[in-house]
């Protein structure tokens, strides 16, 4: 199987300050891959890599024909446009139809409990609601991988677990590859079929699902507590402000 997202020695740097460091791994079609780890390991970077938001200093990113759908810890809606225009840009600028764009966009405001309020400007919604709608939006254009950038840090457990349950529901509809990056192990163990975790020693390593559901905590401590295992994913993180 060709894999869709595939690291090779892949290094990147800020300012002349390493951020990753030979980093190799792979990711299938349909894998749905939750990222573990403490703040500023470089889990973000992963993820701007994939999408193209940034390139990396060395070594090789490749996207095998997938289009990418990015949900960032801030909702970043254009304020200027409603919750529904805010959903059906990315449809318009894919040259769908008015009237098929609107039905998408629709559709998906209602699966995020947001259909009364299409016509709502950003600053007339809660901060969990603009997060439903930047959700829509990723899903409204049916990616072939989705990044999930700590969506839900900021919501209270109530509504993260309703989304949770939203996206394994999309999940078994519409199959994508999904990266999900998080602190919350438990979290990641709800919808995730491969899970990696960033350590303090800045080593990635590949964990079981099984095991997500077993830790106690979601705090930074857990993380650089645990020790290394051996099944090592080649390659290194080294720690970083972003």
């Amino acid at each position: 199987m060709q894999p869709v997202i595939s690291f090779t020695d892949v290094a990147k740097q800020y300012n002349g300050r390493e951020v990753l460091s030979s980093l190799s791994f792979t990711i299938n079609k349909g894998d749905v891959v939750g990222i573990l780890g403490p703040s500023g390991m470089g889990k973000t970077t992963i993820l701007k890599l994939v999408s193209g938001l940034e390139k990396p200093s060395s070594g090789k990113v490749q996207i095998n024909g997938a289009q990418i759908g990015y949900v960032f810890q801030e909702p970043r809606l254009f304020p200027w446009k409603t919750a529904l225009e805010n959903v059906v840009l990315p449809l318009k600028a894919n040259g769908i139809a008015k009237g098929k764009r609107i039905g998408i966009g629709t559709h998906y405001l209602e699966v995020m409990g947001l259909a009364k309020f299409a016509d709502y400007y950003p600053s007339q919604l809660s901060g969990g609601m603009k997060q439903r709608v930047s959700l829509a939006r990723a899903f409204a254009i049916k990616p072939d991988v989705l990044l999930l950038d700590e969506p839900f840090s900021a919501l209270d457990i109530k509504l993260r677990d309703y989304l949770l349950s939203m996206i394994s529901d999309q999940l078994k509809h519409h199959p994508m590859t999904l990266l999900y990056v998080s602190h919350s192990p438990k979290e990641l163990a709800r919808i995730a079929t491969r899970a990696f975790i960033m350590h303090s020693g800045h080593e990635m390593s590949e964990i079981s699902v099984s095991e997500c559901e077993t830790m106690e905590s979601d705090s930074d401590e857990l993380f650089s507590s645990r020790p290394v295992t051996n099944n090592l994913v080649e390659g290194k993180c080294t720690t970083c402000t972003c």
